[in-house]
């Protein structure tokens, strides 16, 4: 069956008009009434786009997504959200192209509280959902208002925001060994190592590029001639670049880092390299069946394995992910090794803060760390998970 086929039957008499009632206030029916505005304009236009067969959700594919640089994953991501969208609209008995705001709210709801998605997950899809509808707000070929945008209207009534956060788990280092310790495949090691030893999210981890990694060990770079090519690693041994979000779709830190690798990152590393297929795909990581790309959700699943049920969600703390990473090297490093705030702050990714905006000393502003600040002060005091 095509996405399009997905879509429901045209019959749009048997329509769904809860959906406009639930995203509709009697006082916006009567304000609708009295200038003659119509609150759910797209609904004529469904039989049409039945009609011609094409799907303009396919068209914003062609016409926007290919002709930029995106990973694969991430236009699957789409396609994925997309799916999900059209699904959901066939069982609304709407065409998914003329949804009206009580479609978008419903949706909402059914992804938060019937599929359990988070808040993140459920902005992210209204992110890319609502980047299709803008292009057709755009497009003169559609017949999408420009005064009209559901995705936008119901945003603006549901509270996505972050919810207050419990604090992770204080989990012990010698427990911390005897878990990565217990991993089997060098690669999944090596999905737990790293976010703990950089500080890695899941999706930089992800998105590392064999350019990015600078390791000196002739066979693996002689096997591997891109290795460490990346302009930001000239002369720089044992290190990794992690692009910034400009520079690499995916990754979120607005600055770029070089961060050290010590003896037991390089051994993780270095074991995986040695086995990974050579399928002439850039990225360091590969699926393990399809050899391609992994999704972050990768990173998460072995975590999981990991670290739960012992450390699963409490009254108390949250559930560890691999995100938890993050947070014991940020811990780690100002904590318990006093380090300068800006240097975790490198460290991190982060971007510094300014005198303007939270009533620092305007000096802050001139205050910079470079790779070799940090260098030797990481390689003499990072933590051993006896690798």
């Amino acid at each position: 069956m095509t996405r399009h086929e997905a879509n429901t039957d045209a019959n749009t008499d048997m329509e769904m008009d809860a959906n406009t009632e639930a995203g509709t206030s009697q006082a916006r029916k009567q304000l609708a009434a009295a200038f003659g505005r119509d609150i759910d304009p797209l609904k004529p236009y469904a039989v049409t786009f039945e009609e011609t067969d094409i799907d303009p959700f396919d068209v914003f594919v062609e016409e926007v997504l290919e002709s930029k640089n995106l990973s694969s994953s991430t236009v699957e991501r789409y396609h994925t959200y997309f799916d999900e969208w059209r699904m959901f609209m066939a069982e609304q008995g709407r065409y998914p192209a003329c949804p009206n705001e009580g479609h978008v709210r419903t949706f909402i709801h059914h992804e938060l509280h019937e599929q359990g998605h988070k808040p993140r997950t459920v902005r992210e899809k209204l992110q890319k959902l609502n980047r299709a509808y803008e292009y057709w707000q755009t497009d003169s070929a559609l017949p999408h208002p420009q005064e009209f945008n559901p995705f936008k209207l119901a945003r603006e009534k549901v509270d996505l925001s972050r919810q207050t956060k419990k604090p992770p788990h204080n989990i012990p280092l010698t427990d911390l060994r005897e878990r990565v310790q217990s991993i089997g495949h060098v690669r999944d090691r090596a999905y737990v190592v790293l976010p703990l030893k950089l500080g890695l999210r899941a999706s930089e981890l992800t998105n590392i590029q064999l350019q990015d990694v600078s390791l000196a060990h002739p066979d693996i770079r002689a096997h591997y001639p891109e290795l460490g090519m990346h302009p930001r690693l000239e002369d720089r041994e044992n290190a990794i670049y992690v692009p910034p979000s400009g520079e690499r779709e995916g990754n979120k830190s607005e600055l770029g880092r070089i961060l050290p690798l010590d003896d037991e990152s390089r051994r993780v590393l270095v074991k995986w390299l040695l086995i990974r297929p050579d399928n002439g795909l850039p990225w360091v990581f590969l699926t393990k069946q399809a050899h391609t790309k992994p999704e972050h959700d990768g990173v998460n699943d072995v975590w999981k394995v990991v670290f739960r049920p012992e450390y699963d969600e409490t009254d108390e703390h949250r559930a560890v992910t691999s995100h938890f990473g993050r947070h014991f090297f940020s811990t780690y490093w100002r904590v318990k090794q006093d380090a300068p705030r800006e240097v975790v702050k490198y460290m991190r990714g982060d971007k510094t803060d300014r005198a303007a905006s939270n009533g620092r000393e305007a000096i802050d502003e001139y205050l910079h760390t470079f790779y070799d600040d940090v260098e030797q002060f990481y390689r003499e005091n990072v933590f051993k998970l006896d690798l």
